[in-house]
């Protein structure tokens, strides 16, 4: 786990059975005199268990919310404000399969909001909750995550419906896909079909789910080359510079030039670690 600034961070990859649900685990341990302000980047969605303390978050522009029981994080094509100061978190980031493997959520129902975990993941979850709140070694935090998940995927079956959500997340993050159509050829599934499965199970509309991965891949070039000239690290579906602003302030609701001002701490201490445990920086991108 590193330090940073009274920010503890430790990330690590599920085992290897449920890397197709799972993108990664995260402990934080943070306790500062000052509260840690950052903002969250668009992802598939997660659940998250304060350990010790709380947080808050801000969902929009009046609804500040104090996070100190579990919950889940439904699927966001917006950035979302948090600050921290004493609180201990356990994360765990769902990919698309999860939802339709694990509890076939409806995504739009959830989407750019959080619901208590027992509206999604049931009350084994609150059990789990209370199991590893106890808990204070770090490695056996995530033993028992990795336990309690492996339990989720024994107990359940693949669809076909899984199969198809499967397929179509590879595509959405296949960088060559520009439109629906590409989708529609691909899976030999109508317009209709493809629309109705990406809000369902991916919470949005295809073609906003295609602008926000297109978006994503823009946003980890350019943690990883920071400052660099906008050609360096814009990703080639954009058609010119202001074509990706729009992008920025449309998802993160700040342009490049005011989100690189931010102090960052803890997201660009998330993308260092994902990077290096999973491959990574952003786990929409996962």
């Amino acid at each position: 786990m590193s330090n940073m600034g009274g920010m503890g961070l430790n990330l690590v990859a599920p085992s290897e059975q449920l890397r197709s649900f799972i993108s990664a685990y995260f402990l934080s341990d943070i306790k500062t005199d000052s509260p840690l302000v950052d903002y969250s980047v668009p992802e598939w969605g997660s659940v998250r268990f304060p350990l010790r303390g709380g947080f808050t978050i801000t969902l929009g522009p009046s609804e500040e919310l104090r996070m100190t029981a579990p919950y889940v994080q439904g699927p966001t094509s917006q950035s979302f404000k948090f600050s921290m100061s004493d609180c201990r978190l356990l994360g765990v980031g769902f990919l698309p399969e999860a939802f339709a493997r694990f509890w076939g959520t409806d995504m739009s129902s959830i989407a750019n909001g959080v619901v208590p975990i027992l509206d999604i993941m049931g009350p084994k979850a609150l059990a789990f909750a209370d199991a590893v709140k106890a808990e204070t070694d770090t490695s056996a935090v995530f033993a028992l995550t990795d336990q309690f998940f492996l339990g989720l995927l024994s107990d359940t079956r693949t669809t076909y419906l899984a199969q198809q959500v499967a397929q179509l997340h590879q595509l959405l993050n296949d960088p060559d896909i520009r439109l629906i159509e590409d989708i529609a050829d691909a899976m030999g599934l109508g317009l209709s079909t493809i629309s109705n499965l990406c809000k369902r199970r991916f919470g949005f509309p295809p073609k906003q789910l295609l602008r926000r991965q297109r978006f994503l891949r823009t946003l980890e070039a350019l943690h990883a080359r920071p400052y660099s000239e906008w050609p360096d690290f814009v990703d080639p579906q954009y058609s010119d510079q202001s074509h990706m602003i729009r992008d920025f302030k449309h998802f993160m609701g700040l342009s490049p030039s005011q989100y690189l001002a931010l102090p960052r701490v803890i997201q660009q201490a998330s993308a260092m670690h994902r990077t290096k445990a999973v491959g990574r920086a952003l786990q929409g991108l996962d």
